[in-house]
């Protein structure tokens, strides 16, 4: 069983992207489990966290803290310069108000907490993206209610320290999560990198399944708008993801693609503790549309990103 069980780690290192879309599928076809598995959200963010800290090269990241202004400058492009560049085009386009809306927040907001490990296995920058996404997650108390306020006239109510008290929590968790696994895994196993890449995919795999919860019901009722939001959710998180990349091309293949992968992959969900009772509800759907995008676009820019970065 344990030899069966390292083959299985080892192969979905490989092949991780070729699995991760399949996860969406069983929080739909599996609903009560969607429901039933929705109090691991916080654990398995725990979790990811964790295991992209197991694999961080430690001198990178510390190399990436001497030198913060590029990653900052690029947070700087993805949460503050997209969306006031994007969000007067997307509401001069012939769709939804709330989904222009749900696009333009989408904007504000700062990397996936996932986005560190889904990196390393795109082959981009771990370090960087670590430091994108926990930045960019301290940052948006303090970004994301005055662009809110300038360009949608929306009043968000983010408490700074309540913010910044569970970014540390999660943090701390993550660490100790690290702990364990780099004196289970690296210290005694060969290979052990492979196998750590390995339970990341099943974390990330675990994870889509609640993100579905409640989902299969607006799939059912209201086939064609809740497609046209997930068309929207890949052609936006295209676009993000194009202007980052071509704006830090300069500064190499790779850390172009980090920058644009962080500026792709958003926390949408941040937004739901926070955004007025008087919201449109069309963002709650947009939540669980931009989830397609989230778990497809590594399967679909993996072999993008082995080309430009071979090139770069």
């Amino acid at each position: 069983m344990l030899a069966l069980l390292d083959r299985c780690l080892l192969m979905l290192s490989r092949r991780a992207t070729l699995f991760l879309p399949w996860s969406l599928a069983l929080g739909l076809v599996f609903p009560d489990l969607a429901a039933a598995m929705k109090p691991l959200v916080t654990p398995l963010v725990i979790a990811l966290l964790g295991l992209a800290m197991t694999r961080t090269d430690w001198p990178a990241f510390v190399a990436v803290l001497r030198r913060p202004w590029l990653p900052l400058a690029m947070l700087a492009v993805g949460m503050v310069l997209v969306p006031i560049l994007i969000t007067p085009v997307l509401w001069h386009l012939p769709i939804a108000p709330g989904l222009a809306l749900s696009l333009s927040l989408m904007a504000c907001l700062p990397p996936l907490t996932s986005m560190p490990a889904v990196a390393g296995l795109l082959g981009l920058d771990r370090a960087l993206a670590l430091f994108l996404m926990l930045a960019g997650t301290a940052l948006m108390p303090l970004t994301a209610p005055p662009l809110a306020l300038l360009l949608f006239g929306l009043d968000l109510k983010i408490g700074v320290l309540a913010f910044v008290l569970r970014l540390a929590g999660l943090v701390l968790g993550g660490a100790i999560f690290a702990v364990v696994v780099r004196k289970a895994v690296l210290e005694r196993t060969p290979h052990a990198a492979q196998r750590v890449d390995g339970i990341a995919v099943v974390v990330l795999m675990l994870f889509a399944i609640p993100i579905m919860d409640g989902v299969l019901p607006r799939l059912l009722n209201e086939p064609w708008r809740t497609g046209s939001f997930v068309l929207w959710g890949f052609i936006a998180t295209v676009v993000y993801i194009a202007i980052a990349t071509l704006l830090f091309w300069p500064l190499g293949a790779q850390r172009a693609c980090t920058a644009g992968y962080g500026a792709g992959s958003r926390n949408a969900a941040l937004m739901l503790a926070v955004l007025p009772a008087t919201v449109d509800p069309d963002y709650f759907l947009f939540i669980a549309a931009i989830q397609f995008p989230i778990y497809v676009m590594p399967t679909l820019l993996q072999p993008v990103y082995r080309h430009l970065q071979a090139r770069g």
